[in-house]
C-alpha cells in the first residue's frame, strides 16, 4: 500500500519516526513535501496520514480522486480539520483519540496543581530574595478536583488524583455505568447540567472535552462567578473552549486563584498577550500531550488502522460526525 505522511509544520520528528518504526517496511511511505506540487503527490495514494489534522480541502478532493480508503489523523481534536467535507466526500476518517496521549495530559495537569500547591512563584521568589521557610504551602490530598469531560486523558488523571488522596466529580454528555465510577473512584458523576455542581465545589476545575459549535466559550464569566476564589482553573483541551477575556477578568478580580493553560485561543499566543504576565497563571505552549510515549502510541494506532484497511477490515476510532 502507498502511504502519505503530511506532517506538520517543523514538527514532523519523532511523530513521523515512531509511525516509521510501528509501520515497518512491508508499505511504502512518503512524507509530503509543502514546496512541491500537490496531485502528484497523492497519486496513487491509499492512506493519507495527518499529523495533527490539518489537511485542507484540496489535499481532501486530492485523497479522493486517488480513490484512498483511510484519511487517519494523528492526533485527537479534529477542530482544524473540515470534517464535514471529508465525511460528505465518503473518504473514511479517523482519530487517535485521548487515550493515546491520557497519560501525558494527565501528568501535566498534575504539574499545574503541584505548581499551585506548593507555591511554586513565591517560592523562587523567595529563596532568590533570602527569603527562607515561607510560604505556608498546601496539599493536594483532601481537595476537590472537578473533570470537564470524562474521556481518555480525564479517566488517566482520576486515576492519579485519587492516588494522591483528592475527591473527584465529573461529568460528560456520555453516561459512565456505575461499575466504572467506582472504579475510577468517582464521588459524582453527572451530565452537562450538572456543571454548577463542579463549579462550586472543585478546587481545582480541569477541562477535557473537544472543541465543537456546542462546546465554543461554554467556560465564560457566569461560570468563572460560581467557582470557589481559592480555585484554579485548568485547560489542556482547546482554548476556545473558554471565554478568554472573562478567564483574564476572572484572574485579575480576584474571583478564581489561578489557572494552568496549555491551550489558547489564538496560538500561537501573542508574546504580549496579558496571560503571560500574570503571576497567577503558569502557561505552557500547547505541549502537554506531546510525549515520546504520545508520539509512540498514536503512531502505532495509525499503523494498525493501515494494517486493518490492508486486510479488508473497518479501521478503528472512525469519526462519523463533524458533532
Amino acid at each position: 500500500m502507498k502511504v502519505l505522511f503530511i506532517g506538520f509544520k517543523d514538527l514532523v520528528h519523532p511523530w513521523y519516526d515512531d509511525f516509521l518504526e510501528a509501520l515497518g517496511t512491508a508499505h511504502s511511505v512518503k512524507l509530503y513535501n509543502p514546496n512541491s506540487s500537490l496531485l502528484p503527490q497523492f497519486q496513487g495514494v491509499d492512506v493519507v496520514v495527518d499529523q495533527g489534522g490539518w489537511g485542507t480541502r484540496e489535499m481532501i478532493d486530492a485523497a479522493v480522486s486517488s480513490s484512498a480508503k483511510l484519511w487517519q489523523v494523528i492526533g485527537t481534536g479534529l477542530d482544524h480539520l473540515d470534517v464535514s467535507y471529508i465525511i460528505g466526500k465518503k473518504l473514511p476518517l479517523a482519530n487517535t483519540p485521548g487515550i493515546f496521549s491520557g497519560v501525558a495530559l494527565a501528568e501535566h495537569v498534575i504539574f499545574f496543581m503541584l505548581y499551585f500547591a506548593k507555591n511554586f512563584e513565591v517560592s523562587s521568589q523567595n529563596i532568590r530574595s533570602g527569603v527562607f521557610y515561607h510560604p505556608m504551602n498546601d496539599e493536594l490530598h483532601g481537595k476537590t478536583l472537578g473533570l470537564v469531560g470524562f474521556g481518555g486523558s480525564a479517566k488517566e488523571l482520576a486515576k492519579r488524583a485519587w492516588l494522591l488522596g483528592m475527591r473527584i466529580l465529573a461529568m460528560d454528555v456520555v453516561e459512565l455505568p456505575r461499575d466504572l465510577q467506582s472504579e475510577y473512584h468517582l464521588d459524582f458523576f453527572g451530565s452537562p447540567k450538572d456543571l454548577d455542581k463542579l463549579l462550586t465545589e472543585s478546587d481545582y476545575l480541569s477541562v477535557h472535552i473537544p472543541l465543537t459549535p456546542n462546546t465554543q466559550s461554554l467556560i465564560g464569566r457566569e461560570c468563572f462567578s460560581r467557582m470557589k476564589p481559592t480555585a484554579v482553573f485548568i485547560n489542556v483541551a482547546r482554548g476556545e473552549i473558554v471565554d478568554e477575556p472573562a478567564l483574564i477578568e476572572a484572574l485579575k478580580t480576584g474571583k478564581i486563584r489561578g489557572a494552568g493553560l496549555d491551550v489558547f485561543a489564538q496560538e500561537p499566543l501573542n508574546p504580549k498577550h496579558p496571560l503571560l504576565y500574570m503571576e497567577n497563571v503558569i502557561a505552557t505552549p500547547h505541549l502537554a500531550g506531546a510525549t515520546r510515549g504520545t508520539s509512540r502510541r498514536r503512531g502505532k494506532a495509525a499503523a494498525d488502522n493501515i494494517f486493518r484497511v490492508e486486510q479488508g477490515l473497518q479501521p478503528l476510532y472512525l469519526v462519523t460526525s463533524a458533532e
